[in-house]
């Protein structure tokens, strides 16, 4: 033992940057192996199904990747593979790119340590929107700094291919291509030579083509990703200072105490000196968008995962402004934070679904995300004869995922994630058996869309869910009630928007 501590503690830190390289990659991997599909997952691998150039919620790129994996095999750490590698890539670019920018060995060394093992990217492994988000945005952000150390437009139109990318992943891009534009604006007139200008109409010549990608798929889908994000999930916005104060909390967490600790250190004079150089990209890209969420803060609760595709800037920045010493500790801190979000998560693992059987509502989603596959067992002999709903996008899209066929969505369902509504055509189930699985017997209102209903109770470990029965089902009644409402609540295209097709106009209006 003595022998190995020795050994341990003789090793040179690209030595450790190989160790964390790979021990890393493990601990996602063991991860993903263990954690049970989440609902959000399953929701897009029916996008992978579906394949498309755009999805109701947001861009396709998580679809275009999983359509792909898809070809494969369905098995959840193989679809979550895009992550796990993900981070080991970024963590080795973070360290050649240090190295390169003059750097010492040794710190461009530690910096990548401290990223690989900050708790977000240590046990990132779900496939998401913010999967594909995360890695187009940091390698436009690395073509960007390229463009700013060789002053060459073809950097820059690099820069705003993998923009557009990220932007094809998720909108939230586009505060990276807003952070841009204030880099160059602001910052890059600390510099000399430098085309500031003439980089901004690169970079947007290079977005370009993905915007009129997704304006054309808008065009002729309702124009859902416009309704979608900037009416049905803004509505109700308004100011606090808890979703202020929440924000800040998120900050402090990310970044960590002894890296914001060390940071608050720094004199002035030392961003500026950084922020006359290229590397100075790389604050500014984290800064700027940080600010202005910030700003957003006011009226809107941000999400943790909003910040992602921004924070491996964070660190690139750590290795031009910490000391080796600093980040020394830094990474002390971050093994034992780390360990801590490990032990958590075993905890919970083991521990579920009983952790959380006080709250019958998170309960039951739990034992519902868990245990789908018991569900679909026991309600196996009605297949033949009824076709199975749930009145969830997420509970549907995990039954699809585990049955291996379509689970339609029966009712209002929620403001997100209904591109379920593209693909069941209600027209087509008039006069059909409808099993709708539920978490409650509050079942009444399926009465006036059925000619009978039955409802029984289905008891899973110790959580009691019930199914209805629905026999006969009358479309008319359910277009008028439900499908009129969501035709109103969320389709209602306006007047000023020019409309090519909309599919919920070619099923449900033409009639009229």
């Amino acid at each position: 033992m003595k022998i190995l501590l020795d050994k341990l503690t003789n090793l040179q830190p690209l030595q450790w940057l190989t160790i964390t390289l790979i021990g890393s990659l493990l601990i996602r991997l063991g991860v993903a192996y263990w954690l049970p599909l989440t609902g959000d997952e399953a929701y897009f691998i029916t996008w992978g199904k579906n394949l498309d150039y755009g999805y109701y919620d947001h861009p396709p790129m998580v679809g275009w990747f999983l359509s792909l994996l898809l070809l494969f095999s369905d098995a959840a750490v193989w679809l979550r593979l895009p992550g796990i590698l993900m981070f080991s890539f970024m963590g080795w670019v973070i360290f050649r790119l240090l190295r390169n920018a003059q750097v010492d060995e040794d710190k461009a060394a530690f910096a990548a340590i401290l990223f690989l093992l900050a708790p977000l990217n240590l046990l990132s492994v779900l496939i998401t929107t913010d999967t594909p988000l995360i890695l187009w945005s940091f390698i436009s952000a690395i073509y960007f700094y390229q463009a700013q150390k060789e002053d060459k437009l073809t950097k820059y139109l690099l820069a705003g291919i993998f923009l557009g990318l990220a932007f094809y992943s998720k909108f939230f891009a586009g505060l990276l291509g807003l952070a841009y534009f204030f880099y160059l604006v602001f910052f890059v007139r600390l510099q000399r030579g430098l085309k500031p200008y003439a980089g901004i109409a690169v970079v947007l010549l290079g977005v370009a083509p993905f915007i009129i990608l997704n304006l054309l798929w808008n065009y002729n889908n309702c124009w859902n990703n416009y309704l979608f994000n900037l009416f049905n999930r803004t509505s109700g916005a308004h100011f606090s200072f808890i979703t202020i104060g929440l924000y800040l909390g998120f900050l402090v967490y990310l970044i960590m105490p002894p890296v914001l600790w060390y940071g608050l250190k720094q004199p002035l004079k030392n961003y500026l000196k950084i922020l006359k150089k290229p590397a100075g990209v790389f604050i500014g890209l984290f800064a700027i968008p940080l600010f202005l969420f910030l700003l957003l803060s006011f009226v809107k609760e941000i999400g943790l995962h909003w910040l992602l595709s921004f924070y491996p800037f964070l660190f690139i920045s750590l290795g031009f402004l910490l000391t080796n010493a600093q980040l020394i500790k830094s990474i002390k801190f971050v093994v034992v934070f780390s360990i801590l979000h490990l032990a958590a998560l075993a905890f919970i693992l083991v521990s579920i679904p009983g952790l959380f059987e006080k709250n019958e509502e998170i309960h039951k989603d739990i034992i519902f995300g868990v245990k789908n596959t018991v569900i679909l067992d026991k309600l196996a002999s009605y297949r033949d004869d009824y076709v199975f709903a749930t009145s969830s996008y997420v509970k549907s899209a995990l039954l699809s995922y585990t049955a291996g066929e379509h689970v339609i969505v029966l009712g209002q369902g929620s403001y997100h994630a209904r591109e379920d509504d593209k693909h069941t055509d209600f027209r087509l189930l008039n006069g059909k058996n409808i099993l709708l699985i539920s978490e409650t017997n509050n079942l009444g209102h399926l009465r006036g869309f059925f000619k009978s209903v039955e409802i029984k109770p289905l008891k899973i470990e110790d959580a009691i869910f019930y199914y209805a029965l629905g026999r006969d089902f009358n479309y008319k009644e359910y277009r008028e009630l439900i499908i009129q409402n969501t035709l109103d609540r969320y389709y209602r295209i306006p007047d000023w928007l020019p409309t090519g097709r909309c599919y919920m106009q070619t099923m449900y209006m033409a009639e009229e």
